[in-house]
């Protein structure tokens, strides 16, 4: 990667900021992590993070190879003492051991690099979307089967609630270009109600007869979409 590639990849409010020397920490991460051109485009790809934080240029890089590192299966010393070559050759020859006690993890733990790891995580999602989604409604076909045991409902609607939590971005605020079509939020939210009040119902001495009382109404968004009746 050169200087003018780099300005032009970057956001707009941040292309007064490249220089040279960042290229060279891009191309020297690159090498050193023998990544075949990942890492610069994870460096791009991410780089909407930058606008949304005071963050320098040269941190953010350096976040973003340690994340490449951990992502690839490293533990967080390892991507810690990878990614900060010098800083620990330094503390070596000074006779100190490689990082001060728990520095990868609270490096780890920093909003920086978790603000890249739930970018990473939303990238992974987006890319398997299909295969989530078929995961999601083989899940609830199980919910709401008549054939499914008691326990396979509760363990299936369990899941369910799971797969539908937001995920934890550790209060990171990310700016996703892409909107849920209306009618897979309606879905969305009957499948969440279903599997809740299901595993509540269960919760509650409810027997597989009650579970089976329970409908799945299509219905408009604003109707009432379970019914469910115990006696």
């Amino acid at each position: 990667m050169n200087l003018e590639e780099l300005k032009e990849l970057m956001p707009a409010k941040k292309k007064k900021f490249m220089n040279q020397e960042l290229v060279d920490m891009i191309n020297d991460a690159e090498v050193r992590g023998d990544f075949d051109g990942e890492f610069e485009k994870k460096v791009v790809s991410y780089s909407s993070i930058l606008t949304q934080g005071r963050y320098k240029t040269s941190d953010y890089i350096a976040a973003v190879e340690f994340c490449t590192y951990y992502l690839s299966g490293d533990e967080q010393s390892e991507a810690y003492v990878k990614t900060f070559p010098d800083k620990v050759k330094k503390r070596v020859l000074e006779g100190r051991s490689a990082y001060a006690t728990g520095a990868p993890s609270m490096y780890y733990s920093g909003q920086l690099v978790q603000a890249i790891m739930a970018q990473a995580q939303m990238n992974v999602r987006m890319r398997h979307y299909n295969k989530i989604d078929f995961a999601v409604e083989t899940l609830f076909d199980l919910c709401t089967s008549k054939t499914s045991t008691d326990r396979i409902r509760m363990e299936s609607a369990d899941k369910l609630l799971t797969q539908l939590k937001e995920p934890e971005t550790s209060k990171v605020e990310l700016e996703i270009g892409i909107k849920k079509d209306e009618s897979g939020q309606a879905l969305e939210k009957k499948m969440l109600e279903m599997a809740t009040l299901q595993r509540s119902m269960f919760e509650n001495g409810a027997n597989l007869m009650d579970l089976q009382k329970i409908e799945f109404k299509e219905g408009e968004p604003d109707e009432e979409i379970i019914d469910a009746e115990v006696e």
